[in-house]
């Protein structure tokens, strides 16, 4: 893909980073802080294709050791998220 795709991308990481660690620290919800930290990974991936797309170790690119990290955060953000949200409604429904 071309390079202003993944710039696009790095400012679009960026952004949700900012909205979700101010989320995580106005509400205190370790989902939003999980997924703060994903999108953290993302970017910083992202960084490393631009400007080192070149660089790996063992023979496997850089930003892939920041990409999978990023997407078990992501996964365990949106399962806490969902068993919160899950919770909440089985309370509201029994009051």
């Amino acid at each position: 893909m071309p390079d202003w795709f993944w710039t696009c991308m790095l400012y679009v990481f960026a952004a949700h980073f900012l909205v979700f660690t101010g989320l995580a620290v106005k509400r205190k919800r370790l989902a939003s802080a999980l997924a703060a930290g994903a999108f953290l990974l993302l970017f910083l991936a992202i960084g490393l294709r631009l400007w080192q797309p070149e660089s790996s170790l063992f023979g496997i690119r850089t930003y892939w050791y920041l990409r999978i990290p990023a997407w078990i955060l992501a996964v365990a953000g949106i399962s806490l998220s969902w068993r919160q949200r899950r919770r909440k409604s089985s309370t509201t429904a029994t009051d």
